[in-house]
């Protein structure tokens, strides 16, 4: 008989010791993080030959659109909610899955599943994405959203895009999705975008000359 892995077995203890509760505070303060180092510090352009609604998209998320990803319902404001999650004080009664309208049970699958998406939330631009404007799963109405066929997120418009869902898996239309041919990113506001995550910068710029710097030194 085929001996088990220890990982495997630390991961069956640990579930085994561990609520669901437990696991999903875990997951959003672990998340918290990963969405200010992605999100909080950095403003992306998302460029595709293929929008017929935008010519481009930025993202300019803000520190309340988390909430939204985690799929939990709380008492405590947007703000309230991040930053309790970002320093780690955020504890299992500071939230609760009982929404209008949708079962305790169904609530728990719809956050166990983004739970996961969050941590796997840091891999999404270093995949080759693809997106969709107009997106619509059930009750889901986004703008735009993107997939890197790990998970898929949804962001709404206001004068840029900003969060608004995340999914596990590729949940897009692929008979309205594009491909995305560049993403830029900068420092959060500043006007030049310097890095390049994918893509090729040169007929952007050429095409829209006035929306950054295309002669300063580009970063890979």
């Amino acid at each position: 008989m085929q001996s088990r892995s220890p990982m495997l077995c630390v991961k069956e203890a640990y579930m085994q010791i561990t609520s669901f509760k437990q696991r999903v505070c875990n997951a959003i303060i672990q998340g918290a993080f990963e969405y200010k180092r992605m999100f909080l510090d950095y403003e992306y352009l998302i460029y595709s030959s293929g929008f017929i609604n935008q010519s481009y998209y930025l993202i300019n998320a803000l520190l309340t659109n988390y909430l939204h990803l985690t799929g939990v319902n709380t008492l405590l404001s947007t703000y309230d909610f991040y930053n309790m999650s970002l320093n780690g004080t955020l504890t299992e009664s500071d939230f609760d899955f009982i929404k209008p309208k949708k079962s305790e049970k169904s609530v728990k699958g719809s956050v166990r599943q983004k739970i996961q998406s969050l941590l796997l939330m840091p891999s999404l631009f270093s995949s080759k994405l693809i997106a969709e404007e107009d997106f619509a799963k059930k009750s889901i109405i986004c703008s735009l959203a993107t997939t890197d066929n790990t998970i898929t997120m949804g962001f709404v418009s206001d004068i840029d895009i900003k969060p608004k869902t995340l999914l596990l898996g590729n949940e897009l239309n692929k008979t309205k999705s594009v491909d995305v041919e560049l993403v830029l990113r900068r420092n959060k506001g500043e006007d030049g975008f310097s890095t390049i995550l994918q893509g090729d910068i040169t007929n952007f710029c050429n095409s829209f000359p006035g929306i950054f710097i295309c002669e300063k030194e580009w970063q890979n």
